[in-house]
């Protein structure tokens, strides 16, 4: 319930999302449409130190994420397009270790889409876990991956999110440009 009133402002506040996606847990049925909202804020060239280059599951179904992002994630499906039928995840069940992406016939870096499919991971989390998410990811989210009892949800994350595809017709008008010419790098 409290979730739900948490997206309502979310939306007020931030207007129409840059797009939605399909977004899943392993564990989950069914796909949820999540809203995801870009703001220049989260950009990699941010002046914001805690908010640049960060992706952020504030509910269980809204994502924020930068301009720069969304950009990438636009051009990246024209070449690895992402559906509910072939959806992405993330490539040995870690972002950040490349033992395990390797192993999985993957780069060592993940790639827009497996970063979206974690934090749909995390969306799943909230919806399991209702008010407990924010305390839990608050607290264990900056810990990051890795091999400690404190890292368990953000490998959560990673080794059970499904990232299903954008849903038809909700990329905004300013990422609408991109997908006329998503080889075009503005260079």
């Amino acid at each position: 319930m409290l979730h739900d009133l948490v997206s309502a402002v979310f939306r007020l506040i931030g207007g129409d999302p840059c797009f939605r996606v399909y977004g899943k847990g392993r564990d989950e049925a069914a796909y949820h449409i999540i809203d995801v909202f870009a703001t220049s804020r989260r950009n990699l060239d941010s002046r914001w130190p805690l908010f640049r280059a960060t992706c952020i599951t504030w509910t269980s179904s809204v994502i924020a994420v930068g301009w720069d992002f969304a950009e990438t994630l636009i051009r990246e499906l024209a070449l690895w397009p992402a559906s509910r039928e072939h959806p992405a995840e993330v490539l040995g069940g870690r972002l950040s270790d490349p033992v395990p992406r390797l192993a999985a016939n993957g780069p060592s870096f993940p790639r827009a889409s497996e970063i979206l499919a974690h934090e749909c991971g995390h969306s799943a989390q909230a919806r399991r876990l209702g008010l407990l998410y924010w305390p839990i990811g608050a607290a264990l989210t900056l810990c990051r991956e890795g091999r400690h009892w404190y890292n368990r949800f953000e490998n959560q994350a990673s080794e059970t999110g499904i990232f299903g595809g954008i849903v038809p017709g909700t990329v905004c008008e300013r990422l609408q440009t991109i997908l006329r010419n998503p080889l075009d790098f503005g260079m």
